[in-house]
């Protein structure tokens, strides 16, 4: 039996690293994962690994190969159906303005959403209606739609350093079709 997961990849088609989806797809194919199939541009991969197989081994396996082949340090989050779905519900517990964005924050390190939070906090202004919080291990994020870089949160975590292993985020519009794709529709 095979586990369907989806790779989200941090980083990629900004800044100047540039990945051709049909590139990305190959490399995970090349990798051992036949069916990988890729979504949008900006690096969701939902394929398929062995029931049982480690999750750790399989993002350092992925990561090391896609460095390797695309010249870049890459860094990976994994997460399969549950998660996904998870993250969908607790997003749709909560209203969002027609002229905002709900992001979705997948941390890989314990206590980082609490730091999150903390720092959304202490940030000196937000912009109207803009609001983080957590919820269980996911943190979330409304911002104005076009605001996402140009407010003192997004501007100072999205980019920083020291969450390029262990931070990556995603608007609730992929993450809804990243679950579709893990359901094989």
């Amino acid at each position: 039996m095979m586990t369907r997961v989806c790779a989200l990849m941090r980083g990629i088609n900004v800044n100047g690293i540039a990945i051709k989806m049909a590139e990305l797809k190959a490399a995970f194919a090349e990798m051992g994962y036949p069916d990988a199939k890729t979504l949008l541009a900006t690096g969701n991969v939902v394929f398929s690994i062995p029931d049982g197989a480690s999750l750790e081994e399989t993002k350092s396996k992925l990561e090391q190969g896609l460095s390797e082949r695309f010249g870049y340090e890459a860094h990976l989050f994994l997460r399969g159906e549950k998660e996904i779905e998870e993250a969908i519900q607790q997003a749709d517990a909560v209203e969002v303005p027609k002229e905002y964005h709900l992001y979705w924050f997948l941390c890989e390190e314990e206590g980082l959403p609490g730091e999150l939070l903390q720092k959304y906090q202490e940030m000196p202004s937000s912009l109207e209606g803009e609001r983080f919080w957590i919820e269980g291990d996911s943190a979330y994020w409304i911002v104005p739609k076009g605001s996402t870089l140009s407010s003192d949160f997004g501007s100072k975590v999205l980019g920083a350093k020291r969450y390029r292993d262990k931070l990556t985020s995603r608007n609730l519009n992929t993450v809804r079709k990243i679950s579709e794709a893990l359901k094989g529709k």
